[in-house]
Parts: structure tokens; C-alpha cells; sequence
């Protein structure tokens, strides 16, 4: 999903918002955070031919666009994920390593081309975090930042007291922002900690009473919580907001069959087919 160009925390742009991905189990609906969003085949950074002539806005443009384009539907072609990836990770290396970049125009190009390293694994996700390190050293006041690095953390659940404490950090250097509190809700959760995570949901709603991210969060922790009615409440809010979500009718599907409503439930993923295929199945 992408978001607004002015980011929070001295004057780094924020280059995407995160989007949620979920499970739905037979006992309930998990709540599983994703760092960075899913794109299709047709979402895929433009290919360009790279070379010693590319002027840094090109470079600019595929770095940035690579950084939010790290997970794909199973439909994408892969051959084209990877290409694209590459490219993007070139165009991010030239930024860092021979573009002459300075000050926060640096750290921009450091945290886009660590979000673009974050998802692997290893040496990538070691590489992630040392670009994460020098932009904060560069950059300390850039709340942002820490929060980008706490998604890299969160992902895969890899170092979950270590994403707590970055989130902590950026909440602390900016409270105005949603998906900081969002993001450590995530965490909350997966440390076992379903009051604070809630707490946490409430709290992005108060700053963003739209955020479809924080209602379906929300609705998925009162779910939980086995409170059927306030769960309900917020998929139909999330839904309202976000109509073409087949993912939001496969939660409301869900907490509709636990409250009973079984022809609810199967309307909802009748819709989900159709948004995801095309058709009814």
C-alpha cells in the first residue's frame, strides 16, 4: 500500500506502508505482521537498461519502487521478480556506493535499499541491518527509520525483543504516527501480550480513525479475545473503507461462521472468489 509522500521523523520520506498479512485458522484468526507489501506481475518496477549514464532519478525511482516490491501473489512471474529485484538492488548500490549522496538524501537511499535486503535471509538480512545502522548513525532523529528496522525484525518473527525496542524508540521520537503503533501491536502480540497490543490498536485509531490497517488489526485481536460483536464491528468498518478487499471478507467470513451467521460467512467468501478470480466459486 502506498502512503503519503511526507514521512514522520525529521524529514525522511516514508516510502510505503506495510500491508497485513493473516491467517485463518480453525481456532481463530492469527495475526501474522509483514514488513513489507505484496505486489502482482503488473506492479513490478519498470525495467531499464542500467548504466554508467542512468541519471540518479531513474535510480531513485528503482530503488525505491524494489524496496516495496519484495513479496509477490503466487501468479507473478518469477523469472520477472527476480529481474526487477536485481535491477532495483543495483540501482540501490549505485545510489549508496557511487552516487556521492550526503546527509539525509544518503539515508534515504540506505533505508530503501535496506528494506529491499530486509526479506532474505542470512548475509541479505545482515546487510539490511548494517544499512539500518548507518542511517540512524547518520540520522538519529529519523523516527522512521527505527521503525523500519523493527519490521525488519518483526519479519518472520526473526528477533522479536529487538523489533519491541526499535518500535519503542520510534513511538518515543514520534507519537503522531498510526503504524508505528500498529507495527509494536504486532509485536506485542506475537510476545504473548494481547492487552498492550490492543491498547496499542486503540491508540492508532485515535491518530487515524480510518486506517483500515489498525480496524482489521483490531478486529482480529477482539476476535481473539472472543469478542464476536466489536470484531464484527471493525471488519464491517475495514470493509466499508476498503470494499475490494477479498482478504477483509475472508476474515469477516470467519468471525460471521464463529457468531453463527453461516450464510453470512458464505456470502462473504463468495465475494472473496470473485474479487480473487473473477467469479462465484
Amino acid at each position: 500500500m502506498q502512503e503519503a509522500r511526507s514521512g514522520p521523523g525529521g524529514g525522511c520520506i516514508l516510502r510505503y506502508r506495510p500491508r497485513i498479512a493473516v491467517t485463518v485458522a480453525a481456532v481463530g484468526l492469527a495475526i501474522v505482521a509483514v514488513a513489507l507489501p505484496a505486489v502482482t506481475g503488473s506492479h513490478l518496477p519498470q525495467r531499464v537498461p542500467l548504466n554508467a549514464a542512468t541519471p540518479t532519478a531513474s535510480l531513485w525511482q528503482l530503488c525505491r519502487d524494489g524496496s516495496a516490491a519484495t513479496s509477490t501473489q503466487p501468479s507473478a512471474d518469477d523469472s520477472a521478480i527476480l529481474q526487477s529485484y536485481e535491477q532495483s538492488r543495483t540501482a540501490c548500490d549505485r545510489l549508496v556506493d557511487t552516487s556521492g549522496l550526503r546527509d539525509r538524501d544518503l539515508v534515504e537511499a540506505l533505508l530503501d535499499r535496506a528494506d529491499l535486503l530486509a526479506p532474505g535471509e542470512k548475509d541479505s538480512y545482515a546487510r539490511a541491518l548494517a544499512d539500518y545502522k548507518r542511517a540512524i548513525a547518520l540520522a538519529p532523529d529519523v523516527a522512521v527509520a527505527y521503525w523500519r528496522r523493527g519490521k525488519a525484525h518483526l519479519l518472520y518473527g526473526r528477533n522479536l525483543p529487538e523489533a519491541l525496542k526499535n518500535l519503542d524508540e520510534a513511538v518515543r521520537r514520534d507519537s503522531s504516527q498510526a503504524e508505528f503503533y500498529i507495527t509494536r501491536a504486532s509485536i506485542l502480540s506475537w510476545l504473548g501480550q494481547p492487552n498492550p497490543a490492543l491498547a496499542d490498536l486503540n491508540r492508532a485509531l485515535s491518530r487515524d480513525p480510518r486506517s483500515v490497517h489498525a480496524l482489521t488489526n483490531r478486529a482480529m485481536a477482539y476476535f481473539n479475545n472472543g469478542d464476536i460483536t466489536r470484531a464484527l464491528a471493525d471488519f464491517d468498518a475495514a470493509l466499508h473503507l476498503a470494499p475490494n478487499d477479498s482478504g477483509l471478507y475472508a476474515l469477516r467470513s470467519a468471525a460471521r461462521r464463529q457468531a453463527g451467521d453461516e450464510a453470512g460467512a458464505k456470502s462473504d467468501e463468495a465475494k472473496m472468489a470473485e474479487l480473487m478470480f473473477g467469479k462465484a466459486p
